[in-house]
């Protein structure tokens, strides 16, 4: 993912929480903490992109200032291990990269609609 698009993502992030849900912008900012730290350490011993660890930021500091983090978690998971399957039976090679962006937009644009 390009920058020019994850870190002006990450201070829209922000402003949605403080708008949308003003007492919870402190748990989301540890949240996208958290997550950017999960994501760093997939990026440094696996195959990871630097913009996917940007993106996860963002959406992190989201559905950390959700009252229903764990509806976006389930589906942002379910939705990047599809993502992993079809890429791996597509290609047919398990060492091949593996574009993460796609599987976690998809996955966290239906869990807008379940928080909202």
């Amino acid at each position: 993912m390009p920058d020019r698009l994850t870190l002006p993502a990450i201070p829209a992030a922000i402003a949605t929480v403080a708008t949308l849900w003003p007492t919870n912008l402190g748990v989301a900012v540890q949240w996208g903490i958290v997550v950017v730290a999960g994501a760093t350490i997939l990026a440094l011993v696996a195959d990871l992109g630097w913009g996917d660890v940007k993106l996860v930021a963002s959406l992190g500091i989201i559905a950390g200032g959700s009252t229903t983090i764990t509806h976006a978690a389930t589906i942002i998971c379910l939705a990047g291990g599809a993502h992993v399957l079809v890429h791996m039976v597509v290609d047919g090679d398990k060492r091949a990269h593996i574009p993460f962006g796609p599987a976690l937009l998809t996955g966290f644009a239906p869990s807008v609609l379940v928080l909202t």
